[in-house]
């Protein structure tokens, strides 16, 4: 749905970004993935531009000043570094202008598990998100993203018990730990607690043996989302999406050792948080379509009801469940 002149400004706000911080204020930087669903949704270059100023005027923080180099062969002496993301961002932007993006993506990724609940799971969400603005910027910063705040869930799910169905083995997740022994004020805290948590891993069930594994784990993320509105949840959604093109992207062998490492991410983050998923939610009469729910996303200056509502769009075309439309339309104010 982008123009060319869309695009043509897309590119130019994601080059600008690069001097803010991974952080923002009070959350994460949004701005770029924002940009990117903005601008795949149909938003006017008028629109991208003032969603940037508002995300410069009110979110945004400095990156501080880079006063180390790191050669492209040491990266990963700094994984989990986190004073680390801006020379690394430098490190694989001259990596990827002399391979190409796709080559050193694979490449990292041979080296270091994908770990994608890293970042409170934005970091490969922003990944993705350069991946599809071909902008090779954006995918540098998210590749120092996931390497300098690399979160890592060692688990082997093939050593656990098989799940019969995916909702099932979310559901014992969410409830195998007493929410009082999670502490933290965000998403990527609450993950280390339940990471390190034994009644996670005694709770955690390998996921059924399915061809279509991404596509039934998408199913249960936005039935999961419906029943429970929850900030967490939501993250499950677009996350899994993420991992869509981000596969897309890699060889076979590499889906296959990242696709467990997904499905342990996502039951981490089922088993934080506070809201129940075994509950019943009518689906309720949708008088909208999607065009009037991207129109609204579009004005939006939420950068989860934009990123959400992308989700749920793109994934609609994949998979037309009437709880993606439902879910984008509450997400939107059309529905409550």
């Amino acid at each position: 749905m982008s123009t060319h002149h869309t695009d043509t400004l897309l590119n130019t706000l994601l080059d600008a970004n690069a001097r803010f911080d991974l952080k923002a204020k009070g959350t994460t930087n949004h701005l770029p993935m924002a940009l990117v669903a903005l601008a795949r949704m149909g938003a006017s270059p008028e629109r991208l531009q003032a969603y940037f100023d508002m995300w410069s005027r009110e979110y945004a923080l400095p990156a501080p000043a880079v006063d180390t180099r790191i050669a492209r062969g040491d990266w990963r002496r700094h994984v989990g570094d986190g004073k680390a993301f801006g020379a690394l961002r430098l490190c694989f932007v001259d990596w990827i202008g002399d391979e190409g993006a796709t080559a050193v993506i694979v490449a990292v990724l041979k080296q270091m598990p994908l770990a994608p609940a890293s970042g409170a799971f934005h970091a490969v969400i922003r990944l993705a998100y350069g991946i599809e603005a071909a902008h090779d910027g954006e995918i540098a910063a998210a590749l120092a993203a996931l390497v300098s705040g690399h979160l890592p869930i060692e688990i082997d799910p093939a050593s656990r018990p098989r799940a019969e169905r995916i909702d099932t083995a979310f559901v014992q997740a969410a409830r195998a730990i007493d929410k009082r022994e999670i502490s933290g004020d965000f998403i990527t805290d609450r993950l280390r607690v339940v990471a390190r948590h034994p009644r996670f891993r005694e709770a955690l069930l390998a996921p059924p043996e399915t061809d279509r594994l991404l596509d039934e784990i998408a199913a249960a993320a936005i039935a999961a989302y419906w029943r429970a509105p929850d900030f967490t949840v939501l993250h499950t959604v677009t996350a899994t999406h993420a991992s869509r093109l981000l596969f897309a992207q890699l060889p076979p062998e590499l889906v296959k050792r990242s696709l467990p490492e997904l499905w342990v991410a996502l039951c981490a983050a089922y088993a934080s948080i506070e809201v129940p998923l075994d509950v019943d939610k009518p689906l309720p009469r949708v008088d909208a379509d999607w065009d009037e729910i991207l129109r609204r996303a579009v004005l939006a200056d939420d950068e989860h009801v934009i990123k959400m509502s992308y989700t749920c769009w793109r994934e609609y075309q994949r998979d037309p469940s009437p709880l993606y439309l439902a879910s984008a339309a509450r997400r939107v104010g059309i529905i409550d």
